[in-house]
């Protein structure tokens, strides 16, 4: 990933499902990237930190101001550090101040905002100017990018645009990306690694329009059993304060499996029996004990989300067959599912969703399909006789 950003002129993009580990792979980046960094390797890469979503309630616009607003606190934080690597850094003051304070300088003339003003009686307010935020602050940011990181390629701002597949559709993403193409995915200092799940990313970049902007997709595969046991012993190894792990290599193993190698909820699960086990008064339990225990939790847990009374005969079907289907469903697909329709299938799934069984997934007409959720998981294992789901 790396690589992709030193030396194309294409942003990468990264594709994979919901918990498969891009953000791991994102966050190991941006360390290596800030690592190397103070090695004053060329080009500089300096991750802006944030991570950014785009959702059809706040569209394109308001997610420019967003960045154009984290480009200046990254020139604000990194300021100091570029001067010593030899960059011609910006007078960030004035910014850092109308960003930073609650209040704002005025003058009786008129408003004085980073710096601008008329002389006259001066006073101040609350912070509220909007007429700067629109305009005037990315004219700023891209004046400093273009001092800053002269001669072009030497240097770039990292971000992250994440979970793409919040939008409705693969549709709108792809149109979302190009109404950005030439506002701050053409920004010269700036360097984007674009991330979604079920095949968004990878629908958005073979756009024609797009062609030239976006890297082809990253693809990012669940980690294997071994990897991810080895990632909870390292996360163990650098946590561990002494004493034993609630949840040990065997524990995890069996809650991986249950959860269809899902890195992220599997963790999210291990915090649960954590909490659990602390108000539960557990907490001088050995390695097969807390095994044991986090059986018990499992089977607890998973009887909950199985006998709920709100699910019904045709909706627990469904489930099942999206478990035996691997863990998703196609609702063009609604005769291999035994229904009439589409609109039938997708009523039914719709209450998964709302039990929290199940998500819906975004494709080009809408909601066109759907996936287990972790619950769901778990619901299956209850309902299998507490065996591991095999697709």
């Amino acid at each position: 990933m790396i690589n992709r950003l030193a030396s194309s002129s294409s942003h990468v993009t990264i594709e994979g499902e919901a918990g498969a580990g891009k953000t791991s792979l994102i966050t190991i980046a941006n360390y290596r990237m800030k690592r190397n960094s103070d090695k004053a390797r060329s080009p500089l890469l300096l991750p802006i930190g944030e991570e950014f979503q785009l959702t059809t309630k706040d569209g394109v616009t308001a997610l420019e101001f967003k960045i154009y607003r984290a480009m200046a606190e990254a020139f604000i934080r990194y300021r100091d550090r570029l001067r010593e690597w030899g960059y011609d850094t910006p007078k960030v003051r004035d910014v850092n101040k109308w960003m930073n304070s609650p209040t704002v300088r005025s003058i009786s003339a008129g408003a004085s905002i980073a710096g601008v003003g008329v002389t006259g009686a001066r006073s101040e307010s609350v912070n509220t100017s909007v007429a700067f935020a629109e305009t005037g602050l990315a004219k700023t940011v891209r004046d400093w990018m273009c001092t800053c990181f002269d001669p072009p390629g030497c240097g770039y701002f990292v971000c992250v645009l994440d979970n793409l597949e919040l939008l409705i559709s693969s549709a709108s993403a792809r149109q979302a990306l190009e109404e950005m193409r030439d506002t701050i995915l053409a920004e010269p200092g700036l360097r984007w690694v674009i991330c979604g799940a079920r095949g968004v990313v990878r629908t958005a970049a073979a756009s024609p329009r797009l062609q030239g902007r976006l890297c082809h997709p990253i693809e990012v595969d669940p980690l294997s059993m071994d990897d991810a046991i080895k990632a909870l012993e390292t996360r163990i190894g650098e946590y561990s304060i002494g004493g034993t792990p609630p949840v040990g290599p065997i524990g995890f193993q069996h809650l991986y499996e249950i959860l269809k190698c899902n890195l992220r909820n599997a963790l999210q699960k291990c915090e649960d029996f954590s909490f659990w086990l602390h108000d539960e008064g557990i907490l001088d339990a050995d390695d097969l004990e807390h095994v044991a225990l986090l059986e018990s939790w499992l089977t607890l847990r998973s009887d909950e989300y199985a006998n709920n009374p709100n699910i019904s005969t045709v909706d627990w079907r469904l489930l099942d067959e999206m478990v035996d289907n691997g863990g998703s469903c196609n609702f063009e697909d609604f005769k291999s599912f035994n229904f009439s329709d589409a609109r039938e299938m997708k009523r039914h799934a719709e209450e998964l969703e709302r039990q929290n069984l199940i998500e819906m997934a975004p494709g080009d007409t809408g909601m066109d399909a759907a996936v287990v959720a972790p619950n769901g998981w778990l619901a299956r294992f209850s309902r299998s006789g507490y065996k591991i789901p095999r697709s």
